[in-house]
């Protein structure tokens, strides 16, 4: 344990002063670390856009296949198309309409 302290009071202490070699390597490590943060945080943030894009088409997709399905449903709700499958049925002419008129009746006591 005494050795490694020495090795590493060696590499970072030469008379008190941190060398310019031992200075020099800590810069360059810490350009590394803070090189591999930033590539790390910017790949994070592409992934997140790509599929922020994939997720948008996709709702776009589902949105146009919402508005084709409603327009298909009222048309098939539509008077015409039920008027035109239902068969076996006529308008009836004019003076064969009867309609009844409500009878209201008053209770009595």
């Amino acid at each position: 344990m005494s050795t490694l302290t020495l090795t590493l009071r060696s590499l970072f202490v030469r008379n008190e002063r941190i060398s310019s070699f031992s200075l020099g390597g800590l810069m360059l490590i810490a350009t590394v670390v803070m090189g591999l943060i930033s590539l790390a945080s910017l790949n994070d943030k592409a992934m997140k856009g790509h599929q922020l894009t994939k997720l948008e088409s996709e709702r776009q997709e589902l949105v146009t296949d919402g508005e084709v399905t409603d327009m298909l449903t009222l048309r098939a709700r539509s008077m015409d198309v039920i008027e035109s499958r239902v068969t076996g049925m006529m308008k009836p002419a004019r003076e064969d309409i009867i309609y009844v008129l409500p009878v209201t009746v008053v209770a009595q006591n």
